[in-house]
């Protein structure tokens, strides 16, 4: 098992935000997570990327509780979020690349070309982002959370801002995390868009986690 979420709590001054949310997330698996604005998805997504502690509760990733490992897990974990976490005065390819040696990610910069390359941003590769339309910015946000090639992939609202052309790479590239056995939990509002890639149906209901089906 990838991920093992297990009673998971948070709690923001008075309001408990996730009350025992438990959740598994195999290699292979891409797992859908929907539910109503305020409902703890993202903060549960934080969780799990290592931005947030949790109150309570137990969170093993890759068999070891994730508190003991969090610097080691953060470079197997991809993680992007409707904020694109970039610094918005370097160019896509110097925040990649940054980003790529922060991760240990061999050859960074050929590794960044590459994605932005998929990502049809290859023109753009030295344009400071702080020019991009808010599509572009997801399509660099995505290659951030795609570049080391992740064993956990974490997208809470990946399709943001997305074309029809964006959302077939992405999906395109869910495609082929999976194949190598990667696990991916994917928050969306929006369940076509993923459309047969998901592998289950999990909805976020008053800071629980309910499992749905396929």
């Amino acid at each position: 098992m990838i991920l093992s979420a297990e009673a998971v709590q948070k709690r923001f001054e008075r309001r408990w935000v996730l009350r025992d949310a438990t959740l598994e997330v195999a290699s292979g698996e891409i797992v859908l997570l929907m539910g109503a604005n305020g409902s703890g998805k993202t903060t549960f997504a934080q969780i799990v990327a290592t931005l947030l502690h949790p109150d309570r509760g137990r969170i093993r990733f890759e068999g070891a509780p994730l508190s003991e490992r969090r610097r080691a897990a953060r470079r197997r974990i991809g993680f992007a979020s409707h904020r694109p976490l970039l610094y918005l005065g370097l160019t896509p390819l110097e925040n990649l690349a940054f980003f790529g040696r922060l991760s240990g990610v061999s050859d960074p910069e050929r590794r960044a070309l590459d994605l932005l390359s998929r990502f049809r941003l290859s023109e753009f590769a030295r344009t400071p982002i702080e020019r991009f339309s808010r599509g572009m910015l997801q399509r660099v946000a995505l290659s951030r959370a795609l570049l080391a090639d992740p064993l956990l992939l974490v997208l809470d609202e990946p399709y943001t801002g997305l074309d029809d052309d964006g959302t077939a790479t992405l999906n395109e590239m869910l495609r082929e995390a999976r194949e190598r056995g990667a696990g991916t939990l994917v928050i969306s509002h929006d369940r076509e868009r993923l459309g047969t890639l998901r592998t289950r149906l999990c909805g976020m209901e008053s800071g629980r986690i309910v499992e749905r089906g396929a």
